[in-house]
């Protein structure tokens, strides 16, 4: 287990003491899931300290009658997945993750989550860095929703996830782009011209 890139991923700014650290280093759990794996956020060990290591998935909100999947994010190789177990967009609908290749997380469990706060002035500080990356990351996929077309949003998209683009299914992609998945057929196909 790579644990020192987990402490990496928690910034800099402030730096994680040495104290903090060895805490981490202690406590750290690592998982493996299989490419087409689920978990629910709120049936999970998942918190937001919980790194991607090695892997991708998407982040969609199911929809309870009708099955139908929204793609809300991606997360990518040493990312956390910010996300919340508890929070809810609509009432009859709920938060899944799908891992969508042989993936390795790292994290840490939530009994020690309390002991962050009370025992390192910092923690604090690094979990709101980690919130402010996550809403920097979905106020700037809304931007490029409202600003671009549909063309220009699966360019952005390519840029953005090189790798989702090869081990994620085209209608999640049409998902998360916000568009209709002949649409991105269509538009694949130019690229590919």
């Amino acid at each position: 287990m790579d644990k020192e890139k987990f402490i990496a991923q928690m910034g800099t700014h402030p730096p994680v003491s040495v104290g903090l650290a060895a805490y981490l280093r202690y406590v750290m759990l690592e998982e493996h899931y299989r490419s087409k794996d689920r978990i629910y956020p709120a049936q999970s060990e998942l918190n937001t300290l919980s790194l991607l290591f090695k892997g991708s998935a998407r982040l969609y909100l199911e929809q309870h009658e009708t099955k139908e999947e929204i793609t809300m994010m991606f997360y990518l190789e040493e990312g956390f997945l910010v996300t919340e177990r508890e929070m809810e967009i609509c009432g009859n609908s709920k938060f899944a993750i799908e891992f969508l290749e042989d993936t390795t997380l790292y994290l840490i469990p939530d009994k020690h989550i309390g002991n962050l706060y009370k025992l390192f002035p910092e923690f604090h500080l690094i979990q709101a860095n980690l919130n402010r990356m996550m809403k920097t990351k979905m106020f700037s996929h809304q931007l490029k929703q409202s600003r671009l077309d549909a063309e220009g949003r699966y360019e952005q998209f390519l840029k953005d996830y090189p790798k989702i683009a090869l081990v994620c299914e085209q209608k999640k992609i049409a998902s998360f782009l916000g568009i209709d998945p002949k649409t991105l057929s269509r538009i694949r196909g130019k690229f590919l011209k």
